[in-house]
């Protein structure tokens, strides 16, 4: 009972911390930088520059009311296509993240951290803002992920798109992308068609794509540290201790074949063994102490599939799969 509770405070911190970042990203950096995100976010980030602009007093039609009213679709429908538990963090992460930018609204944190920055002489030119605001905001998703659930908006456009079509986890990524461009198109539309101002429309197309592209840069980052790996390639005349050192050091399976030496003509094993990259060090070592003469290198792998390693993508179609 303990660790039950104990493993949902962490799933709920986890989806707290998610929210927060984007809150962040949005209310202090992209959108007093006149740059929206994709997806719902997108659609609650134009109709507040358009509507309330940073007035504190208007939070009550601001962003995170909008973002909350344009995913209250999208997540009842998470009910009927995703399994519960993923539902309900996501209906969280959405609940939250409209709360905190309501109160970051009242509060008037924007202008805060603005006059906090120029009193410190650090004061940021927008594209500084764009490349943080973008960067933060790529942080939700996977750590959104790692506890099985999602962002909302065009998050779940994408993974539904995906369950329908059967295509793989970066097909996902890729309808995701477009809607969130396609989004961003028509909110400079918008914002031209009401301000008249074509340069400053262009201006938040451009800067937003940027802030995207640099958030879906930021998550690629993200996804690849889960299953960084590389495969070890040992030649060595002691291929049983050389196997079981490395299998009982690194928890990692190992493949022995049988080679023969150009140079030598003698025959000779090579033990393969994929491990990850932070384990590179250890390796070095156990294969000096098991055999100083054995000759070996690395090559990266590009992914892993199978026991001990992180498939992201595996996860997202994983929870895609209805309680039944």
């Amino acid at each position: 009972m303990k660790k039950a509770f104990w493993y949902n405070f962490k799933q709920l911190l986890i989806v707290l911390l998610a929210s927060l970042a984007t809150a962040v990203s949005i209310e202090l950096l992209l959108l007093p930088s006149n740059v929206v995100c994709g997806g719902a976010l997108g659609v609650a980030g134009i109709l507040d520059i358009l509507l309330t602009g940073t007035d504190p007093a208007k939070w009550f039609i601001s962003v995170g009311i909008w973002l909350i009213v344009a995913n209250f679709p999208i997540i009842i429908s998470t009910f009927f296509f995703f399994r519960k538990r993923f539902a309900i963090k996501t209906m969280l992460y959405v609940l939250f993240l409209g709360a905190e930018l309501i109160v970051f609204r009242v509060c008037n944190l924007s202008e805060v951290f603005k006059q906090v920055m120029v009193a410190e002489g650090e004061e940021m030119d927008k594209v500084l803002y764009v490349l943080l605001g973008g960067a933060l905001h790529g942080v939700s998703f996977p750590l959104m992920l790692s506890v099985n659930a999602s962002t909302g908006g065009s998050d779940i456009v994408g993974l539904i798109a995906q369950r329908h079509t059967k295509k793989s986890g970066s097909d996902a990524m890729r309808v995701i992308l477009a809607t969130n461009i396609g989004i961003v198109l028509l909110a400079a539309i918008a914002y031209y068609i009401v301000t008249r101002d074509g340069v400053e429309s262009i201006n938040m197309f451009v800067y937003s794509v940027a802030a995207m592209f640099i958030s879906e840069i930021v998550q690629e980052m993200i996804f690849k540290g889960f299953s960084a790996a590389v495969e070890l390639e040992v030649t060595t005349e002691k291929p049983i201790e050389m196997s079981e050192a490395l299998q009982n050091e690194l928890k990692h399976g190992t493949t022995t074949v049988k080679v023969v030496g150009g140079y030598s003509h003698q025959e000779k094993s090579m033990v393969l063994c994929i491990i990850n990259k932070r384990q590179l060090t250890r390796a070095r070592r156990i294969i000096s102490q098991v055999d100083p003469s054995a000759f070996a290198y690395v090559e990266n792998v590009r992914e892993v599939i199978g026991m001990g390693f992180a498939n992201k993508e595996m996860e997202m179609e994983e929870n895609q799969e209805s309680d039944k």
